[in-house]
């Protein structure tokens, strides 16, 4: 697509996507329910994907559990995106009654003792207002992020993301960023559940009952600036409310074991799914390559 035809696209989206945002909670979530219903029983968007993740995952559970876990993941990304919508236009103040840290004082003692942390968290309910971390925190917060084919939406994506003090840089900088901006105590926030690329699987291991390829790059930098690991676990509390936990998975990564940081991690997110699975991002292909695919 051509820059003149990406900013018209953009441009003309805009307003839509502003006059949405300024709609109030309980509209938005009629919205989210009207959403639920065309995409899981109208279009059935990834419904095997979604099946099959679940189905795998759980053996033990009935076929009951399993749809019924089906539908309320449909409910819970729905509310994802709307909240998302509503982000655009959210001030700090009422982000920070949304989205509270219930135990900020453990990212306090990091940076007392002079350590930059590396925050870890899954796509488990709505990860996408982990962007107001700033709000929270005395470090200086970065994030790393996906950048979008359409140059101009994408830098008006990254303002928005931005505006709570968050800095964002795209994933094929992170090495770059990373270690060229060591100065200062840092947050470094990461979620690393997705499926890497064919090539770039370089570790596996048993996640929800499966042989499962994983990133390792958040363990590699914890290790090469030896920073504080933490783990953040996101639970509603009601609908729109989030309470955040925080647990200092290892104070320094570089006295960690050979991918331990990892291992621990999709432990902990592994505990934090059991808890309520429909809140994860089931929809993604995470299980889309095999072990002996690889070898």
């Amino acid at each position: 697509m051509s820059k003149l035809k990406q900013s018209l696209s953009t441009y003309s989206a805009l307003p839509f996507i502003y006059g949405l945002s300024i709609l109030p909670h309980f509209i938005l979530y009629r919205i989210s329910d009207l959403l639920y219903f065309l995409l899981y029983h109208v279009f059935k968007y990834r419904l095997k994907v979604i099946y099959t993740n679940l189905k795998n995952s759980f053996p033990e559970k009935s076929e009951e559990e399993i749809l019924k876990i089906q539908k309320d993941f449909y409910k819970n990304l729905m509310d994802v995106i709307v909240e998302t919508v509503k982000e655009f236009t959210l001030s700090a103040k009422a982000m920070k009654k949304r989205f509270r840290f219930t135990n900020p004082e453990l990212f306090q003692k990091h940076f007392d003792n002079g350590k930059s942390v590396m925050m870890l968290m899954g796509h488990y309910n709505n990860w996408e207002y982990g962007v107001s971390t700033p709000l929270w925190v005395p470090q200086e917060c970065w994030a790393v992020y996906g950048k979008l084919h359409n140059r101009e939406m994408d830098k008006w994506i990254v303002r928005t993301r931005e505006k709570y003090g968050m800095t964002l840089f795209p994933m094929d900088k992170t090495y770059d960023v990373m270690l060229n901006h060591t100065q200062g105590d840092k947050l470094y926030m990461f979620m690393a559940d997705q499926s890497p690329h064919f090539g770039s699987i370089k570790y596996w291991l048993k996640f929800l009952n499966q042989e499962t390829g994983v990133h390792i790059g958040a363990e590699k930098l914890s290790k090469m600036l030896d920073l504080a690991v933490v783990f953040i676990d996101i639970q509603r509390v009601k609908r729109g409310y989030y309470e955040i936990t925080a647990q200092t998975l290892f104070e320094d990564a570089k006295n960690s074991g050979d991918k331990e940081i990892t291992d621990r991690y999709f432990a902990v997110l592994e505990e934090v799914i059991r808890k309520t699975p429909a809140n994860w991002l089931w929809s993604h292909k995470r299980w889309k390559y095999k072990r002996e695919a690889t070898n």
